[in-house]
């Protein structure tokens, strides 16, 4: 009996040792180098580290703390030379979609030249930066020749189909209603929304009805009750006296923000900023409602 405990024991221990080393080689295909797509007559470089969260200040410096604030993770880097001329890829790997979503919301412009490519991207000039799925992806170059340009956009393509995987929107954003919605400006804040901590994330687009400029948020929690909760905090920013009602149509008087109109619905808070026009507010909320159903 004493030997079948010992082999037993044995066994366990080469299982446990089994385990952990698969957890390894996990953790170690996490942190493989980005494989770089080939273009014929042109030399691949990847002589860049793999920067993460704690070196990426190394490369981007004030930059980071926008990219860690939306999960950031990895950062793959490799330049394509031919003779004199070069471009360089970066590939930005974040948590999740809606992470990537969030740092390309926040450095794409409406005025930008937008172009087919991953779930959207914008060519300027001597620059091609593109989403697809939880990357963000920047292609960019010193050297303007027509040559270049084209291996440019051959990489990003390539680099587009090696990634796969999520090829659309966050669906949160077609809760925005299209009447006077301007295009390319919907943005996703991963934290202080308004300046207020307690707010946490939110969804914005930007709109233009009847000459009056504004812009309408929509935030998504968990469940109702953290909906609660966010609205509990905000009463109390706004010195309100009474308990945040039931769901349905808010005000709240935001001393850094202007009037604040905003309906409740399950898990979901939509609202107007920079809106004092009370028609225009009825509107948006009466077309939110809509959207609901």
């Amino acid at each position: 009996m004493k030997h079948k405990s010992v082999r037993s024991g044995i066994s366990l221990l080469a299982v446990v040792i089994l385990v952990c080393l698969s957890g390894l080689r996990t953790v170690a295909r996490e942190t493989d180098p980005f494989t770089f797509p080939e273009l014929d007559g042109w030399e691949v470089k990847q002589e860049y580290p793999v920067y993460f969260p704690g070196t990426l200040w190394d490369y981007i410096n004030g930059a980071a703390d926008s990219y860690l604030s939306y999960h950031f993770r990895e950062l793959y880097i490799a330049e394509y030379l031919k003779g004199d001329i070069s471009f360089k890829v970066e590939i930005y790997r974040h948590d999740t979609p809606l992470d990537a979503f969030g740092i390309y919301s926040q450095e794409r412009s409406p005025d930008y030249h937008f172009i087919d490519l991953g779930i959207q991207g914008y060519r300027e000039g001597s620059l091609i930066h593109f989403l697809a799925d939880k990357y963000y992806v920047k292609v960019r170059t010193h050297s303007a020749s027509g040559e270049v340009e084209s291996a440019m956009m051959s990489i990003a393509s390539s680099v587009t189909e090696n990634i796969g995987g999520v090829d659309h929107f966050p669906e949160t954003l077609a809760m925005f209603p299209g009447k006077g919605k301007k295009p390319e400006t919907e943005i996703y804040t991963a934290e202080n929304f308004l300046g207020h901590s307690f707010l946490g994330s939110a969804f914005t687009a930007e709109y233009s009805r009847d000459g009056k400029s504004f812009k309408m948020f929509i935030i998504v929690r968990e469940n109702k009750t953290d909906c609660l909760k966010l609205l509990e905090h905000y009463f109390k920013f706004a010195e309100k006296k009474e308990n945040p009602p039931g769901e349905g149509e808010i005000i709240i008087a935001d001393k850094y923000n202007g009037k604040i109109v905003a309906f409740w619905h399950k898990n979901m808070i939509f609202g107007t900023v920079s809106l004092e026009d009370s028609k225009i507010q009825r509107q948006v909320i009466s077309e939110i409602k809509e959207l609901l159903k």
